[in-house]
């Protein structure tokens, strides 16, 4: 915190004294925060006007944040396991949980195709039977589509 308040020192003086040079050099290098570090770098490229490098270390840690919240996230899911629904969508597709979704969506037209009702209309009690089981394919792949994309499970 006192390198912060030796910076804004030195910057009063060099408004209230323009005769001195005014260029500003870093004391310490190091503070072995990565974070205070890289602050305090970002710090310096505004102070000597370098908006072209604190922008592009701006992004630069927007992408790494973002990079350690995903993998957080991940490993959030990987700990806490798969969700029955998704299991149980898997299971209803004939597929082993973490399939492929090539496989997911060939499997998803494989069974559409042989449970649809317009195939399985020669009674009515056929046609609400394909009917039924269409809709919980449909439901299944949707299950696993939402799962794959977002890592949430669809609340019905």
């Amino acid at each position: 915190m006192d390198q912060i308040f030796d910076r804004l020192e030195r910057l009063l003086k060099s408004w209230v004294t323009p005769d001195q040079d005014s260029t500003y050099t870093r004391t310490s290098s190091s503070t072995g925060n990565d974070d205070l570090d890289a602050a305090m770098s970002e710090l310096d490229d505004f102070l000597q006007g370098d908006r072209a490098s604190t922008e592009a270390k701006a992004k630069e840690r927007a992408a790494r944040e973002a990079e350690q919240r995903a993998r957080a996230e991940a490993a959030s899911r990987a700990a806490s396991g798969p969700p029955k629904p998704v299991v149980e969508a898997y299971r209803s597709l004939g597929l082993a949980y973490g399939a492929p979704m090539t496989e997911v969506k060939a499997a998803y037209k494989k069974l559409l195709l042989r449970h649809h009702p317009d195939r399985n209309n020669a009674t009515a009690a056929e046609q609400k039977r394909a009917t039924d089981i269409s809709a919980h394919i449909n439901a299944a792949y949707q299950t696993i589509e939402t799962w794959v994309t977002t890592g949430k499970v669809a609340q019905d």
